[in-house]
């Protein structure tokens, strides 16, 4: 390895650097380079024609020179991509050819093959590659183990909206499962449960919604004969998954609750305990925030209220667009969502309900006297977020209808 050498991530951040310079989107603000280099760097075995360039880079756009914005673009990269590569002189003092890391030939460009680089996608499936072939189990495991230190989260989670980008994801994002999945089953063959939960522990904070590495935790607490912390565990995950992304557990969490139940001593609740166990924590000062399905339920519940309940129930519907992309969920997009919730889950009232019914739409069955209570509760709201929203790009359109 040489100063040169190129440390290329694309796990999480995206970054280049070298002992002369560093790049990455924070430092420099052109998504449009990003997106080019990553894309060049991600398929560096493969030459890419520029009319598939043109139309990564610009796909919803009719610009008028598109051929000459892809050769600026190109320009620009290759000027940044200089700083690596400080001119030195060789033994007769002659200055050294500047190095090219973006070739094009026969109206194609490629990432330079015969550059010195560490990519970090290409070193995980390389481990893992390595790893499937090995047939000692404890170096399998080193193998295992390289590959999940080098996840350092989403692939290029800076160009989350872009569809190769959503492709590439998934494929690590299930190799990084099968990773952890297979160092857990070595360290329980082990009987090394403890560090199977830390394991868990610290993929779970790379990927909380991984329910494999959830079953994975609980099933080593299980083997650990501690049924109420796997318990305890399974209804924390339960209420992540519920609160804050609207979904249920899927089916391996719910097979795994089931041999919790199986490992808990047989007690019998009295009426009372029951009545503990179901009441509202009377410190939570939250609206109600429930999946899609128990949403459905409560709508269907309130139809049939309407009827006989002096009050008027009332079914909005809130919507967040990204007017930069609108066809798109982006980064700034889930942002704006995170506050859309916060604000409404402590300004509605506590018997109030919601949802999200879509990933930019949030849902609401809300009770009041009549269609100027609701009017003046949406203008409260609506208030609220704006004093507290992050972008001024992102608008928010508010729809309402009384349930009937």
């Amino acid at each position: 390895m040489s100063a040169t050498t190129l440390h290329i991530k694309m796990f999480g951040e995206f970054s280049i650097s070298n002992e002369y310079g560093r790049f990455s989107h924070i430092n420099n603000k052109s998504l449009q380079i990003t997106r080019l280099l990553a894309y060049l760097i991600a398929n560096k075995d493969t030459e890419i024609h520029k009319d598939k360039l043109m139309e990564l880079l610009w796909p919803d756009e009719n610009a008028t020179n598109p051929s000459g914005a892809l050769r600026n673009l190109v320009y620009r990269a290759r000027q940044i991509l200089e700083e690596f590569f400080p001119s030195q002189e060789d033994a007769s003092g002659s200055e050294n050819a500047p190095v090219e890391c973006i070739l094009f030939s026969k109206n194609a460009y490629r990432w330079n093959p015969e550059l010195d680089c560490e990519i970090d996608i290409f070193q995980f499936e390389d481990c893992i590659a390595q790893a499937d072939q090995e047939t000692d189990e404890k170096q399998q495991y080193a193998l295992y183990q390289k590959a999940h230190d080098l996840y350092k989260g989403d692939f290029l989670n800076i160009l989350t909206s872009d569809e190769w980008v959503v492709f590439r994801k998934v494929f690590y994002k299930n190799l990084y499962t099968k990773v952890t999945a297979n160092m857990c089953r070595y360290l329980s063959s082990q009987k090394n449960y403890t560090a199977v939960i830390r394991l868990c522990e610290a993929s779970s904070l790379v990927d909380p919604m991984d329910e494999q590495i959830h079953v994975e935790k609980i099933h080593a607490y299980l083997q650990m004969h501690a049924p109420s912390q796997a318990m305890a565990y399974y209804y924390s995950v339960a209420d992540l998954f519920t609160q804050k992304f609207g979904i249920e557990p899927g089916t391996e969490m719910q097979k795994i609750y089931h041999e919790i139940l199986i490992q808990l001593p047989n007690y019998h609740k009295n009426i009372h305990e029951l009545e503990n166990l179901l009441k509202e924590d009377k410190e939570e000062k939250r609206s109600f925030f429930c999946t899609f399905d128990v949403f459905k339920y409560i709508y269907q519940l309130s139809q049939r209220f309407v009827r006989r309940s002096p009050l008027k129930r009332y079914l909005v519907l809130f919507t967040l667009t990204d007017t930069s992309r609108p066809s798109e969920i982006t980064n700034t997009l889930i942002d704006e969502m995170d506050v859309l919730y916060e604000v409404l889950s402590k300004n509605l009232r506590r018997n109030d309900v919601f949802t999200k019914a879509a990933p930019c739409q949030f849902a609401l069955i809300i009770v009041l006297d009549d269609e100027a209570a609701c009017q003046a509760t949406l203008q409260r709201i609506l208030r609220r977020y704006e004093k507290q929203r992050k972008s001024a790009q992102i608008q928010i359109q508010i729809d309402h209808s009384p349930i009937q």
